[in-house]
C-alpha cells in the first residue's frame, strides 16, 4: 500500500500541473489618449486574444482626466485616473467581437476585444 502511494501521489500531482498547460496568459496594452481631434484608445486596432486564455490588459491613461474602461459582456467596468495605469484581468470564454468603451465619456472613440 505504501509503495502504491509513493507512485500514485507524484503521478496525480504531475497530472494536475500539466492539465493547465494548454492555457496561456496574453498580456496586452492600451491607453486612453488624444486621437484624431478627440480622445480614444491607442493603439486603436482591436485587442486580439484567444478564447480561454487568461488575459491581462494594461490600461493606461495619457490624458489629464479620469477615463473609463468597459467591456459589457465580461462585466468589466473600471476607471483609470489621469497619468495612471491599471490592470484588467479576464478569461474570455466566448469567441466574438466585444466593444471597449469609456463609460464616463460617450464621445470617446471605441475599440474592440477580438476573441478567436
Amino acid at each position: 500500500m505504501k509503495r502504491a502511494l509513493v507512485i500514485l501521489v507524484p503521478v496525480v500531482a504531475s497530472a494536475a500541473l500539466l492539465s493547465g498547460c494548454g492555457v496561456k496568459t496574453a498580456h496586452k496594452s492600451v491607453s486612453a489618449a488624444p486621437v484624431a481631434g478627440g480622445t480614444g484608445w491607442k493603439p486603436s486596432t482591436p485587442i486580439k486574444v484567444k478564447q480561454g486564455d487568461k488575459v491581462v490588459i494594461k490600461v493606461g491613461n495619457l490624458t489629464k482626466v479620469t477615463h473609463g474602461f468597459s467591456i459589457d459582456y465580461f462585466n468589466v467596468h473600471q476607471t483609470v485616473d489621469a497619468g495612471k495605469t491599471i490592470q484588467v484581468k479576464l478569461v474570455p470564454n466566448v469567441k466574438g467581437r466585444y466593444v471597449i468603451y469609456c463609460q464616463l465619456h460617450p464621445a470617446h472613440k471605441k475599440t474592440e476585444l477580438l476573441v478567436t
